[in-house]
């Protein structure tokens, strides 16, 4: 069928050809006609630069009649051709489902069949897709629901049966490994809502003007003693007012999330640079450090949800979802959350924003 298509296409094209060129070498004949009974009733022949150039026009015009007829008659079929690009490019970006007009049965018809079928299967793919997503964050939110009141009262006995009585050293040491227990078992419950919140389909976020190079400085001031307490020492490039539109409390928990995974997985003693700059079409947030080769290596999964580089030692704290929380927090501004590799094992965590976001100071 498909062959017989491509045929009766093919044809169409071969017909019109052979039409225009039929209708140019009838004007050709037409006009060399012409020229020469001129020259017959006048009795004269023209000379060799004069029978050249009239060759040469009369040659222009027959290529020209060809290529317009070709063009009126081909005009039908490239309008098919360049609405069917046009409904493509609107399935790219977004419009699942929508279906393009179909018209005749040529190969042209057969291709908008078939772009009809692919955008049925994606919006449908998509569909599922969503309701599985949904069905997982409803799963989520469930899960967070349903441990918290079993956590609660478990907190709660363990307070109850260290009030009024002395203790061991120990119990002591029992019950503080419980409440840290309890304790990290509360903030996965919290990174568990907080997924479900962030990657809910009609997320806000509260939004306002921003000063993101004072945002940047306060931050350092706060984790400051704690990098020099490891040795580090901070090279800053922090350009000055910098402003954006953006929901303070989610930036500095990405920010936050950012120097604490430096603070972690930074080598001993190394420099940490902290950049914020405008560089071409965005404004760029930036920090890089020398780490281990085992990051290095982990740099494509580092984002994914609950993964945590040599989770299988266990000496890292952490729940394998901050980074992936930071990334959708961004995303949700409009921006994006990058990691890369630099020269001499140094990996660089970038965040960027459209200038769209950046505004000006009143």
């Amino acid at each position: 069928m498909r062959r017989r298509q491509w045929d009766r296409l093919l044809v169409k094209l071969i017909g019109i050809i052979l039409v225009n060129a039929l209708i140019a070498t009838i004007a050709f004949l037409i006009m060399g006609y012409s020229i020469s009974l001129y020259y017959i009733e006048n009795e004269t022949t023209p000379d060799p630069l004069t029978s050249n150039l009239m060759f040469l026009g009369v040659t222009f015009i027959v290529i020209l009649i060809f290529i317009i007829g070709f063009s009126l008659m081909m005009r039908k079929t490239l309008r098919k051709i360049t609405y069917l690009s046009s409904e493509i490019e609107q399935i790219a970006n977004g419009d699942l489902g929508r279906t393009v007009k179909v018209e005749g049965r040529d190969e042209i018809a057969s291709l908008g069949e078939s772009v009809n079928r692919m955008s049925a299967q994606l919006s449908e793919l998509f569909e599922k897709e969503r309701a599985h997503e949904e069905e997982r964050n409803q799963l989520f939110s469930n899960l967070s629901h349903d441990l918290r009141t079993p956590l609660t009262s478990i907190k709660g006995y363990t307070q109850l049966l260290q009030m009024n009585r002395e203790l061991t050293a120990e119990e002591n040491n029992h019950f503080r490994i419980l409440n840290e227990k309890t304790a990290q078992l509360e903030h996965l419950l919290d990174q568990l809502m907080d997924v479900n919140r962030l990657y809910a389909p009609h997320m806000q976020l509260k939004k306002q003007k921003l000063n993101l190079s004072l945002l940047t400085t306060q931050l350092i001031h706060e984790m400051e003693p704690l990098f020099k307490e490891r040795g580090h020492r901070l090279h800053l490039s922090i350009q000055s007012d910098r402003w954006i539109e953006a929901d303070q409390e989610q930036l500095i928990r990405v920010f936050e999330n950012l120097f604490s995974n430096t603070w972690k997985y930074a080598e001993q003693t190394s420099p940490i640079e902290i950049r914020l700059q405008t560089k071409g079409q965005q404004i760029e947030w930036s920090i890089s450090n020398a780490t281990t080769a085992e990051t290095i290596e982990a740099i494509p999964h580092l984002f994914d949800r609950t993964y945590r580089v040599d989770s299988s030692r266990g000496v890292t704290p952490g729940d394998g979802l901050g980074l992936s929380i930071a990334r959708q927090i961004i995303l949700l501004h409009g921006g994006q959350l990058t990691a890369e590799p630099l020269e001499g094992q140094i990996i660089c965590f970038r965040v960027s924003f459209p200038t769209h976001q950046h505004i000006e100071r009143e």
